[in-house]
């Protein structure tokens, strides 16, 4: 059991940086989760877009799995910094 701040402190939500790998591929990714108005600078991932939709909730070590226009998708976080 851990305490519901610490639950919230690593779990991905609107305006902290998260470090995750697209299974699949060598590449590691990080940015920021944002409103999509804000999308505007580099390493920002709308909270509407299908990664960013994908990884709200999610703390490190954990994945999920998605089908997106016929492609399945998978990704794993990392790392979950608040900004």
């Amino acid at each position: 059991m851990i305490s519901d701040t610490a639950a919230w402190c690593s779990a991905v939500r609107l305006g902290c940086e998260v470090t995750f790998v697209e299974l699949g591929t060598p590449h590691l990714c990080r940015g920021r989760l944002v409103l999509p108005d804000e999308t505007r600078t580099a390493h920002c991932i709308s909270v509407l877009s299908p990664i960013g939709t994908a990884l709200i909730g999610l703390g490190p070590g954990q994945s999920i799995h998605w089908t997106e226009r016929g492609r399945e998708r998978s990704l794993a976080v990392l790392e979950v910094r608040a900004s």
